[in-house]
């Protein structure tokens, strides 16, 4: 059995390398880890304004926002998982 990998256009031998899809390439974090992240993060979160004058302070969103936004994020990545280029 010979395999022959083609090189993305462009790209010298020396730029690019296979990898194993199989062997991760980081730790998996649970939904949990993510989150407490987050949370320890500060009380205050400073958001620029695009004016570039001042920054607005915001509360740091809820376990309920955080969970809804990590689902969609999950769904993203498994979506784009299915799609073959």
């Amino acid at each position: 059995l010979q395999i022959i990998i083609k090189l993305p256009e462009g790209m010298q031998k020396e730029e690019w390398m296979p990898i194993d899809k199989d062997v991760p390439v980081a730790a998996p974090l649970t939904d949990m880890e993510i989150c407490q992240t987050v949370c320890e993060q500060g009380q205050v979160i400073k958001v620029d304004d695009s004016n570039g004058d001042e920054c607005v302070e915001e509360n740091p969103p809820t376990n309920t926002e955080m969970r809804q936004a990590l689902d969609i994020l999950k769904r993203s990545v498994q979506h784009r998982s299915t799609i073959r280029v």
